[in-house]
């Protein structure tokens, strides 16, 4: 595993343990979870998705389901849109 990759699933998960231990007003909530999944998304290579947003919205049902619910599908849609995944090694070149 590259270092970027781990680099981002370990931010990614750390993000995601601030915000069980903070009580942060509804936006910082949609945005920071909606980080949380891009960075994992990304740690991932996009392989593991539903396993991510799972764990995003699992993490997001003791804080703040539906910010975190609602930025967790809204950032995994788009990146499914995207249709490619997001690092380097994945791709076709």
């Amino acid at each position: 595993m590259p270092t970027e990759r781990f680099a981002c699933l370990v931010v990614g998960a750390g993000l995601l343990l601030v915000f069980l231990r903070m009580q942060a007003p509804g936006p910082a909530h949609v945005v920071g979870f909606g980080v949380a999944t891009a960075l994992l998304w990304r740690g991932t290579a996009g392989q593991a998705r539903c396993a991510v947003v799972a764990a995003v919205i699992g993490v997001a049902a003791f804080v703040n389901f539906f910010a975190g619910a609602a930025a967790a599908l809204a950032v995994a849609g788009l990146l499914f849109i995207r249709s490619r995944y997001l690092c380097a090694e994945s791709s076709g070149q």
